[in-house]
């Protein structure tokens, strides 16, 4: 019996991964008997049945092979041109509301007249104006928890976020994942700012032009259309790409890894198109994700020594809403504490304005906008309320917890009162921190000696990188006295040549007139 310990994504570039249809496969790690085993599968497709593309790493795809995963990308790519379903939305969309119509099994638009074709198929007729331009009102949400599952903004958090960008002075959004604000900045702020909408859901192709969408996968950063590597390029080095925006609605089911190394590839090469040295001008990100989700984004997102991507973003208290699920909704159906979900920025959140009509606040001690229930306390100097609930603090832990918990003296920590003390949770995966099985990086006992040699390591690299800076401009600059030693070198030579030269001319110069002297004589 082979033992499993989960699944790792392994950070880095995925340009020369193997590809399947959905752009380059990442590059996993699942323990097996205490060993590593890396494979490629699927970016976009956390199941084998939706994409069944594996490759153990170090292995070659054959010739046959390449040309079968080639022939399946084309067919995809094929099934969605882009620039046809746009003349086609256009032609729909001057006809009159009774003769527009769209068919869910089809995934298109079509004509009244066309209907008989699509006898058995599900069909919406006279669609109006606003339908035509908010898609994911006409939409059916996609449901597939192992590949994009949609939930959408609710019309409050969607207005409410694009009002925090407007206040932010934003010119440019790039809308990874969100639709809905994509669909409010082109209906009511389309002369105060620009939107580009960057999706995995092919559907949106019969609805958005090539200038407004482009097909997407976030989890290796790839266009499926060429052009809109153009587009998306030339939508980021806008006004040299002052006040652009990224917000990001991500699939929570998705690995963070991949996501966390896009942002920071995205927020590279924004630096390097628009040549910009200074973090004022940088690109600022909105990350949408749940609280209770936080330690997996610190500990997974990428390495300590890495800057950028997922790690540095700070968690605000605005609770985001969504229409079509349950648990993420702010209202009395669901949790009283109301949606997990929160914005993880690296905006200032002094600078993020909440919406004091829901009741947030200013705390002048922290200098950020915080929800009502957060209280700030005096001992931990900070608003430490996470979930929705007034946390109370603890002398002995000498820290804030949740109303629920309640010192244990036995666990020597804060836990729910009903709990069995000693207790290991049944951990099954593998520490991030330490590398070792039974615990999570949050309770890693080796977390201090970790982080200490993360500084040393930091520290060695930072010393590291001096020296060979010191040393490149040593060889410089010997380099620079050789070539300047040579030259004076080059110099006299033609110097004593040339003098060389005018000696011989003079002598023959003197021969000459004696010559002459002689012939008079």
């Amino acid at each position: 019996m082979s033992d499993e310990h989960g699944v790792e994504c392994l950070w880095g570039d995925v340009k020369n991964h193997p590809q399947c249809p959905h752009g380059p496969t990442l590059l996993f790690g699942r323990y097996i008997n205490g060993e590593l085993e890396k494979f490629y599968a699927c970016s976009a497709c956390r199941h084998r049945k939706l994409c069944r593309f594996y490759l153990k790493y170090e292995q070659k795809l054959s010739k046959f092979q390449k040309n079968a995963w080639e022939k399946e990308k084309k067919q995809l790519v094929q099934r969605c041109p882009h620039q046809k379903l746009y003349i086609r939305f256009n032609k729909i969309k001057a006809e009159s509301v009774i003769n527009r119509c769209y068919c869910h099994n089809c995934e298109k638009l079509i004509l009244n007249s066309e209907k008989d074709k699509h006898i058995d198929h599900e069909v919406i007729e006279n669609l109006t104006d606003h339908q035509m331009h908010h898609p994911t009102e006409l939409l059916k949400p996609l449901d597939n928890a192992k590949k994009e599952a949609q939930y959408l903004f609710s019309k409050k958090s969607t207005k409410d976020i694009v009002n925090m960008l407007l206040k932010l002075g934003a010119k440019q959004v790039l809308c990874i994942g969100t639709p809905r604000i994509h669909e409010y900045i082109t209906e009511y702020h389309i002369d105060e700012m620009s939107s580009l909408l960057l999706d995995l859901d092919g559907r949106f192709h019969n609805f958005f032009g090539p200038l407004d969408y482009c097909w997407y996968n976030l989890f290796n950063n790839h266009f499926f259309n060429k052009d809109a590597v153009d587009v998306f390029k030339d939508f980021i080095t806008q006004n040299e790409g002052k006040n652009t925006y990224l917000i990001c609605d991500p699939p929570f089911g998705g690995r963070v890894e991949p996501i966390s190394y896009t942002l920071k590839t995205i927020s590279d090469l924004h630096k390097k198109l628009n040549k910009i040295n200074d973090d004022n001008f940088s690109l600022k990100i909105m990350f949408i994700f749940p609280y209770f989700m936080e330690h997996i984004m610190r500990e997974k997102s990428n390495p300590p020594s890495v800057i950028g991507g997922l790690r540095d973003l700070k968690m605000s208290d605005y609770k985001v809403d969504y229409d079509n699920h349950p648990l993420f909704m702010s209202n009395k159906q669901s949790k009283k504490q109301g949606s997990p979900v929160r914005i993880f920025t690296n905006i200032s959140l002094k600078l993020l304005e909440l919406p004091a009509s829901d009741g947030y606040k200013f705390c002048k001690d922290c200098e950020k906008w915080v929800s009502s229930e957060n209280k700030h306390c005096k001992r931990c100097k900070e608003c430490t309320s996470k979930d929705g609930r007034t946390y109370k603090h603890c002398k002995i832990c000498k820290r804030c917890v949740k109303p629920t918990w309640k010192h244990c003296e036995t666990c020597k920590r804060c836990l729910l009162e009903k709990h069995k003390c000693g207790q290991i949770p049944n951990i099954v995966g593998k520490c991030f921190k330490c590398n070792k099985f039974g615990h999570t990086g949050k309770e890693c006992p080796n977390s201090s000696s970790i982080e200490a040699t993360n500084e040393t390591s930091v520290k060695k690299d930072k010393i590291v990188k001096k020296r060979k800076a010191e040393n490149e401009l040593k060889i410089s600059s010997t380099k620079r006295g050789k070539i300047e030693h040579s030259k004076k070198l080059v110099k006299k030579k033609v110097f004593v040549t040339n003098k060389k030269k005018v000696s011989k001319l003079e002598k023959i110069k003197n021969s000459n007139k004696k010559n002459k002297r002689k012939l008079y004589i």
